[in-house]
């Protein structure tokens, strides 16, 4: 049941999951969908606009300025002839701009107001020029050239017929209209713009889609606003969300109580107004509403299908299962009690694991005993062979205990983890000991395809190895000691930890183990030699122990002395080379004598440089003492040797270099004092510093890449430039102030500088402005 539960509960989970990520792309891309077509009917009503302010602006200023218009605008005497003619001049432009509604030139000097149009604006029941006339007193503010939707009543009998115009107010002020100056105001038909909300709104698929205005007053105009919609409060709305995103276009959703709406707005920057267009949600998702149900039948017929598949998959599944439960009845003392577990696979698991643990405990039993037998023999074979009996060998070979029968050759070695202190500090004394058993196991079964072994732990460090050798030649320890370097390879491999092996020589006496045993460890000792993780015979040691050197020999010792004072680093890492492999070839107890006393000799060297500088070297050289006890090989001394060369060269360079850089500011500072002294030059100046001249130009040549010379040239010329430049001087009063002997050289040197002549660098300055003057020339590395 488990099983066709999760089946099931998987399909179902990723179909819904499937199901309603589809759904709510689909809602998305519905969303997206409107919002670009309403945005493109706004565009299309947004250009209108414009397209409607910019003309009627046009017409208006071509009448503001019109000459025979201007007697209606400023005359302050009355010709009604005149006046006449002008009025009837302009019902004839009226009519030609079908547009227009009305036009009304208001005279300040007189009070009066000129009319043409629509019969609205003279009709004494109309309002409308009431109407503008409030606007000229201040009544309501006056956007200048820009449309404003006017509302009048065209007959005051009937005050519920309202009709809305569009006008356009124009007067010469650039800042807010008095009644003091005349205006122009030209009243457009609402049609156009109405007529095109209307037919907007008639195109959409839904009648309750609407679109309106909103002027620069925030009040709202629309061909046929709904009553059902709280309009102020989506102004309010409107205008919100434009505060707080800024957008030119926009939409956002707006609910009215239990109904939400989709509203798009566009800004008009031209006059100040908003379109908006509003519609309800469930008609845009209408469609996507519809797709809902037809995901809800696919995932039940989805459902179905699965719990068929399901029913077909688990009867197969459960075939295997029924017949393991069948087989574990068999076993006397397993009839347990089913219904403790929750399923079949637990029964079946724990029958297997009571099996299992009753055979361990059996195993674990007799094998507890043999063990600590075996270790107890095989210590005592390596440390006490001579008392080691032929009854003990016996014994041992007839219960198992050793592998080798002790018979032929036998070679014994001595095995130690590398790193061994730090490799226990970092771990647990447990892991350590089960690390040790696990090294023993790999090598004994590396080892065992060649010949027979065994291994031991000491109990301490260390590991014996016993091994069989039908021969005992090179060659044969030889090819244990490629044996030993896979099994190296492996322990690598899995646990990223080295060991070192030392072979003793071979031995045909198991009395002499004890004494192989001494000698192994001995061996292994010359892992300061050969590395870590080296396999040592007795082949690679003979040369050492043939030594005769047990120090270092003085002639190498005074070489790397005199290198380290002389503070030459390439001979310093050479002599410290040779003196490595010197030590390298020597035996053990020699090797850490003449580390420690190389050590002494390091220390002593940087005491006695410390003694003549003002600044000591800040080597720390209490690490030296350290290095015969933390470090396990001559590599890791001898690379902390030169790392505390490398620290010593590093900082008496650093020394050197802020001597040097002393000296050079020093010299740049005396040059730009004395720069107009002719007899101005590298052997005066090495004489003030009380320096010879070939290492004051030395130093300066290096740090700056250009000679005492060239410099104090370089600050002459630049000095000259400047008095070329804000004095009126004579160009060979010039060469003399800065320092020249020779108005010659000064020319010479001038033009190769700037590629000119001083007069002509002069003439040309004060026509056109300078090129940048170059810098002198520094270092910049």
């Amino acid at each position: 049941m488990r099983i066709v539960l999760s089946i099931n509960l998987l399909i179902v989970s990723f179909m819904l999951a499937s199901l309603l990520s589809a759904f709510w792309y689909s809602k998305k891309i519905s969303l997206d969908s409107q919002q670009e077509a309403n945005e493109k009917v706004l565009s299309q009503i947004n250009y209108n606009i414009t397209y409607m302010n910019e003309t009627v602006k046009n017409f208006a200023i071509s009448l503001f300025y019109d000459n025979d218009m201007a007697h209606l605008l400023y005359s302050g005497e009355i010709d009604r002839f005149e006046e006449t003619t002008r009025v009837i001049k302009l019902n004839k432009t009226i009519a030609y701009n079908s547009f227009v509604h009305s036009v009304v030139f208001y005279n300040s000097k007189r009070g009066v107001f000129f009319t043409g149009g629509d019969n609205a604006i003279t009709a004494p029941n109309s309002t409308l020029i009431n109407r503008i006339e409030g606007y000229l007193n201040g009544s309501d503010p006056i956007y200048k050239m820009q449309l404003m939707p006017i509302e009048f009543t065209p007959d005051v009998r009937r005050p519920e017929r309202k009709q809305y115009v569009f006008s356009l107010f124009l007067y010469d002020s650039l800042d807010e209209y008095t009644r003091t100056e005349s205006a122009l105001i030209i009243n457009v038909k609402p049609e156009w713009l109405l007529e095109k909300l209307e037919l907007a709104n008639g195109q959409s698929g839904n009648r309750s889609n609407r679109m309106f205005i909103l002027d620069q007053n925030q009040e709202i105009y629309s061909a046929s606003a709904r009553t059902d919609l709280d309009l102020e409060a989506l102004k309010d709305e409107v205008y919100r969300h434009y505060a707080d995103g800024g957008n030119q276009v926009a939409q956002f959703t707006y609910a009215v109580g239990d109904d939400k709406h989709i509203v798009n707005y566009m800004v008009n920057p031209s006059v100040d107004w908003i379109i908006a267009d509003i519609e309800p949600y469930a008609v845009v998702l209408a469609a996507v509403d519809k797709l809902k149900l037809v995901f809800l039948t696919v995932a039940a017929v989805c459902l179905v299908l699965a719990v068929i598949a399901s029913l077909f998959v688990t009867s197969k599944l459960y075939s295997p299962i029924n017949g393991l439960l069948k087989q574990t009845k068999r076993f006397t003392g397993n009839d347990l009690d089913r219904f403790e577990e929750k399923d079949e696979i637990s029964y079946i698991s724990q029958i297997y694991n009571r099996l299992i643990e009753t055979l361990m405990q059996e195993q674990v039993k007799q094998e507890g005993d043999e063990a600590i037998l075996r270790s107890y023999y095989i210590r005592k074979l390596v440390t006490d062979s001579s008392e080691f009996s032929e009854e003990d060998r016996q014994e041992c070979i007839d219960k198992g205990y050793l592998r080798t029968s002790l018979t032929k050759d036998i070679v014994l070695g001595a095995i130690k983890l590398d790193e061994y202190a730090k490799l226990k500090a970092k771990t647990l004394g447990v892991d350590v000991n089960l690390l040790r058993f696990a090294v023993g196991n790999i090598v004994q079964e590396v080892l065992s395809e060649e010949t027979d072994c065994d291994v031991v732990d000491m109990r301490s460090e260390y590991l014996v190895l016993i091994l069989e050798a039908e021969r005992t030649d090179e060659d044969r320890i030889s090819r244990f000691a490629q044996l030993l370097r896979r099994a190296q390879s492996i322990v690598r491999d899995y646990y990223q930890v080295t060991f070192t092996v030392a072979l003793a020589e071979p031995t045909t006496d198991s009395r002499e183990l004890t004494g192989k045993y001494e000698r192994a460890l001995d061996f292994l000792t010359y892992k300061m030699n050969f590395g870590l993780g080296a396999v040592i015979t007795p082949a690679m040691v003979q040369p050492n122990l043939d030594n005769p050197e047990t120090q270092i020999p003085p002639e190498l010792e005074r070489k790397f002395i005199e290198a380290v004072k002389s503070n030459r680093q390439e001979n310093v890492f050479q002599e410290l080379e040779h003196i490595r492999r010197v030590i390298a070839g020597m035996s053990s107890d020699a090797v850490i004598q003449s580390v420690i006393h190389l050590g002494i000799i390091l220390k002593q060297t940087v005491r006695e440089i410390n003694q003549n500088k003002l600044a000591p070297l800040s080597i720390d050289l209490r690490s030296v003492d350290r290095l015969v006890f933390e470090k396990e090989t001559l590599d890791d001394i001898f690379a902390e040797f030169g790392s505390m060369l490398n620290e010593l060269f590093v900082d008496r360079k650093r020394g050197v270099e802020n001597k040097d850089h002393v000296i050079v500011d020093t010299i740049k500072e005396v040059i730009q004092a004395n720069y107009s002294n002719p007899n101005l030059s590298l052997q005066e100046i090495s004489d003030r510093l009380k320096m010879s001249s070939a290492y004051v130009g030395r130093i300066f040549k290096r740090q700056e890449t250009i000679s005492v010379a060239d410099y104090i040239n370089e600050i002459r010329l630049l000095k000259s430039v400047m008095l070329l430049e804000n004095h009126n001087l004579q160009v060979n009063e010039v060469s003399e102030k800065v320092g020249f002997s020779s108005p010659s050289y000064f020319f010479k040197l001038f033009k190769k500088r700037f590629g000119t002549t001083p007069k002509d660098y002069r003439i040309k300055k004060s026509l056109t402005d300078p090129p940048p003057v170059p810098e002198v020339h520094k270092n910049t590395n």
